[in-house]
């Protein structure tokens, strides 16, 4: 039965994971001749590695192997725990497949007997190389050498299932094994509960702290704070907020994380002075915040518009020597971009780079859309020129922002053409890229170009939703094509696409622009037979085509069908229902309808 293990790690193990050589002296340097003198060096050279592996002092893999030649070349060999532990520190340093192949040769050429530490390590390798049902085959071997496995072992696999995304498997593995008499602790469930969270089912991992507590165990800091920051991550920031008061109520201290993930969700809520006192919290307990904390805030100051506020968290930064990198800098330059405010923007950049902190893709193009939105797309191009020569890849955020900038300046043949460019840097435009594309080219009245475009669209790979389809539908209608857009509207349910009330309004508004009412008013009725209810804009939309036909009876009954509803009057209709009683031909309803009774 023993001598299945190197049969095993030979022909599955290594064979998946690929194998590293090494020689190995047939004699040992520390034998003299003199046996006193040899387990005098022995012993030193054990005492030794022992304290180097123990202490850190290893650092680099051909130092472990060095040592592990040493000990491979004693006579008599040291014992499986010494091998183990350079076995830990190879791991720790994440050379898997190196540790992996080390055991195979301990065992099959040196012949030392592996325990269910050894194969623990094996196990946590395989899962750590995203293996985990090698290690399941690691396991059912400690079963035929009749090792036990250890709770160690159960929460390796139950952490490699985790972290592969498959929770319902980790579940099912803790329950048989604890059925099978094999018992799990605090640790198996906080992977369990980290891969809840991972998988956002927040509340279940909450289930799983509350048996943690159940059976007396003390959860640590890292359970509460992973299940704080999924809390926050869904929006529940209040209940994380609680959760933290319970854990200090059990005597366990927030660490930086726990502090770190509140005060991320605060600010994403804008509630702005909790997460300030949240800080001051902090640092009066003890702990400082760390460059991630700041970058949050400075972040979600900037999206707020508050770049005085995020400034003063740069200043702070720089006194604690923390130093903003190339994320503190990013946030600042969006920020400027969004308000184009171009020459902010630049002089951020340029302090960034005299700071030394290199610009990554995201610099590049939060500029190059910061001048597209002013419209100056040949200052987008050379920035797009001075990226790729920096050896950046524009990746397709850049291109749909170049897209747009081109469609911006009416100039939609040539964003055509930086569309069909994409695909030369690898890159494949989303559905983002289509509908912008489309939409430049709708509106520069080049319906039969973007009518060519969405057929090579439908013949590639990407998969258009009805927002696309509606921006094509939008450009047929706006240039007068109606029965072809009445056509094309008609064929996509055929095409498995829900239409919504975007879709619904734009063909409403095509048939009031030619005229034909009743037709309009017609698709009104089914879109609510078809549990697809107008809002706001498609009445609007019906309304504003009857005034334009005089029809005062209908434009009446629609005006307070949409006030029942509760929806409001806009800007055009209301201007149009004044220009109709200026006219001198609009009734007295209309009056009282615009003029509430005292």
């Amino acid at each position: 039965m023993l001598r299945k293990i190197p049969s095993f790690c030979h022909s599955r193990l290594l064979q998946h994971m690929g194998t590293i050589s090494f020689s190995l002296s047939l004699h040992s340097p520390y034998y003299t001749g003199n046996t006193e003198r040899h387990n005098s060096n022995r012993t030193h050279f054990i005492n030794s590695m022992r304290n180097q592996c123990k202490s850190g002092k290893v650092k680099n893999l051909n130092e472990a192997l060095d040592l592990f030649h040493s000990l491979a070349a004693m006579n008599p060999l040291p014992s499986v725990v010494d091998f183990t532990l350079l076995l830990v520190v190879i791991v720790r340093m994440r050379h898997y497949t190196t540790a992996i192949s080390l055991v195979k040769h301990m065992y099959s050429c040196l012949g030392v007997k592996v325990d269910t530490f050894t194969l623990n390590i094996v196990i946590n390798c395989l899962c750590r190389l995203k293996a985990t049902p090698f290690g399941f085959s690691v396991l059912g071997m400690m079963f035929k050498l009749g090792l036990e496995p250890s709770v160690v072992t159960l929460t390796i696999l139950v952490n490699g299932l985790c972290v592969q995304g498959d929770v319902d498997k980790a579940l099912g593995l803790v329950e048989h094994m604890e059925m099978m008499g094999y018992h799990s602790d605090v640790h198996t469930y906080g992977a369990l509960i980290n891969g809840l969270c991972k998988n956002g089912d927040t509340f279940t991992a909450i289930e799983w702290l509350r048996k943690v507590e159940e059976r007396n165990w003390m959860p640590n800091v890292v359970v509460y704070s992973t299940i704080m920051d999924s809390l926050c991550k869904d929006g529940l920031v209040s209940e994380a907020l609680d959760l933290c008061s319970e854990m200090r109520s059990k005597g366990i201290r927030p660490n930086l994380i726990t502090y770190t993930c509140l005060i991320q969700g605060l600010c994403n809520i804008r509630r702005w002075k909790e997460a300030g006192s949240l800080l001051d919290d902090m640092m009066k307990t003890g702990t400082m915040p760390d460059l991630q904390t700041l970058n949050i805030l400075v972040d979600a100051f900037c999206k707020e518009g508050k770049v005085m506020e995020a400034k003063s968290v740069i200043g702070f930064m720089i006194l604690m020597g923390e130093g903003p990198d190339v994320f503190t800098f990013n946030s600042l330059i969006d920020r400027y971009c969004l308000q184009k405010q171009m020459k902010g923007a630049m002089r951020v950049f340029s302090l960034m780079v005299s700071r030394g902190c290199f610009p990554d893709i995201v610099t590049y193009t939060s500029l190059i859309h910061g001048w597209c939105r002013i419209k100056n797309i040949n200052k987008a191009m050379n920035l797009l020129e001075k990226m790729v020569n920096m050896g950046f890849t524009p990746d397709v955020v850049t291109w749909t922002t170049l897209i747009g900038g081109f469609c911006q300046v009416g100039r939609p043949l040539a964003a055509k053409e930086l569309f069909f460019s994409m695909h030369k840097y690898g890159q494949v435009p989303n559905l983002q890229t289509c509908a912008i594309i489309l939409d430049g080219l709708c509106k520069c009245q080049l319906l039969s170009e973007a009518i060519s475009l969405f057929e090579a669209m439908e013949k590639s790979n990407l998969h258009l939703n009805v927002v696309i389809y509606s921006i094509l539908l939008d450009g047929m209608c706006s240039a007068g094509k109606i029965s072809v857009a009445w056509e094309f509207f008609s064929s996509l349910p055929s095409k498995g696409l829900q239409i919504n009330v975007n879709t619904y309004t734009i063909m409403i508004k095509g048939f009031c622009k030619q005229g034909l009412l009743d037709e309009a008013e017609d698709l009104l009725r089914s879109m609510e037979e078809n549990g697809c209810q107008p809002d706001g804009c498609t009445y609007n939309v019906f309304v504003q085509g009857l005034l334009i036909k005089k029809e005062t009876a209908r434009s009446m009954k629609y005006l307070k069908v949409m006030t029942n509803k509760g929806f409001s009057v806009d800007a055009s209709t209301t201007e149009m229902i004044i220009n109709y009683l200026s006219s001198n031909e609009g009734d007295t309803a209309f009056r009282e309808f615009l003029l509430p009774k005292r």
